[in-house]
């Protein structure tokens, strides 16, 4: 036995080393691939703690032989949790764009992304699909709204949705704002972005063809940002120049400098979650109905557990962008304010509007 366990101990050493791809991925929580690996830890020092010496008398022999087949039971156990977590790990462990030293043109990582989504997500909705299962939107959708109850709890999760949905609009908005900020060139950059991250959303959806109404409302907020900058540049560019001339800056001489990498690790973040809602939403995995006091605690559950720690981890990583940035742009400036109230009611306007 004791070949068999060191086999299996060796089998889960390597597995938690694996696990560290997906420690910057933005899939799992803080710390947590880190308690893995100490839980695995523990483990194989119970096996060292135990192995049997020729020194053992016979009655401490099958103590050890006990003791090792309970060791056995807790290895194979955790083994089957290693299953889990990877699966998990893996389904949100979205491809980045900037992989190698050259940033890949995009249609080669929109078939990366085509080709993620379709292993980890879309070949399982056609399998739920076949056994007529709908998402969580269908069925807040079938909600009896005449009923008090009803309604109660499907409003839990339509505050839930649009809550989620302005949070993460509010980070692509900060993108944005980080990449327009940074230059008095951008204006070509900041449309190649936008047009950049629409195809990026569009390779999202956890149906194939499908009209998903979590991609369809961040396109429309892409969209939003597209039209105000249009509509706010000319009062935008005073107050950049204003900024300049206060910095004793050429303007001509502004460079944009949020390099490929800087760039593609925020966006990635902000993809990830993306995703999650799409999924939390808009996978058809649901066999039936939620009761109400289900629809109550996926409310919360969504919030609190399954994205407020990474939704804080993305807002952690603008923060400390925006503090390394010099802004070309003030942002405190008048314009800027008010363009950023705009955007913001443009957004709630979007998520809140949503589910009737």
């Amino acid at each position: 036995m004791t070949s068999e366990l060191q086999v299996s101990i060796d089998n889960i050493t390597r597995r938690l080393k694996q696990l560290n791809q997906f420690k910057d991925s933005g899939s799992v929580r803080v710390g947590q691939i880190e308690r893995l690996q100490e839980m695995g830890e523990q483990i194989r020092k119970s096996y060292e703690d135990r192995k049997p010496s020729s020194r053992n008398n016979k009655q401490a022999r099958k103590r050890l032989t006990l003791e090792m087949e309970a060791l056995k039971m807790k290895i194979e156990a955790f083994d089957a949790s290693l299953d889990v977590y990877e699966e998990k790990f893996r389904k949100y462990n979205v491809p980045r764009r900037f992989q190698m030293k050259d940033k890949p043109p995009l249609k080669t990582y929109q078939e990366q992304l085509q080709e993620f989504m379709k292993t980890n997500w879309r070949k399982e909705a056609e399998k739920s699909r076949e056994k007529e299962q709908r998402s969580l939107i269908e069925w807040m959708e079938m909600f009896d709204q005449s009923n008090d109850e009803d309604k109660i709890a499907v409003k839990s999760l339509k505050i839930a949705f649009s809550e989620l949905g302005i949070r993460i609009s509010r980070f692509f908005m900060e993108y944005f704002f980080l990449i327009m900020a940074v230059s008095n060139k951008s204006d070509e950059i900041m449309a190649l972005s936008l047009y950049e991250v629409k195809a990026v959303l569009k390779c999202l959806t956890v149906e194939e063809n499908s009209k998903s109404i979590v991609i369809k409302t961040f396109l429309s907020m892409v969209q939003l940002f597209e039209g105000a900058m249009n509509l706010a540049g000319s009062s935008l560019d005073e107050a950049k120049g204003r900024k300049s001339k206060a910095d004793g800056t050429d303007e001509e001489k502004v460079m944009f400098f949020l390099d490929d990498k800087i760039e593609d690790d925020l966006l990635h973040l902000i993809i990830i979650e993306v995703l999650r809602l799409e999924v939390s939403f808009c996978s058809p995995d649901m066999p039936m109905k939620v009761t109400n006091d289900v629809a109550f605690s996926m409310a919360n559950h969504l919030l609190y557990n399954v994205f407020w720690d990474k939704l804080n981890r993305v807002g952690t990583k603008i923060d400390g962008l925006k503090s390394d940035i010099q802004f070309v742009h003030d942002e405190y400036s008048s314009e800027m304010k008010f363009f950023r109230e705009v955007l913001d009611a443009g957004v709630e306007e979007l998520w809140t509007e949503l589910i009737p």
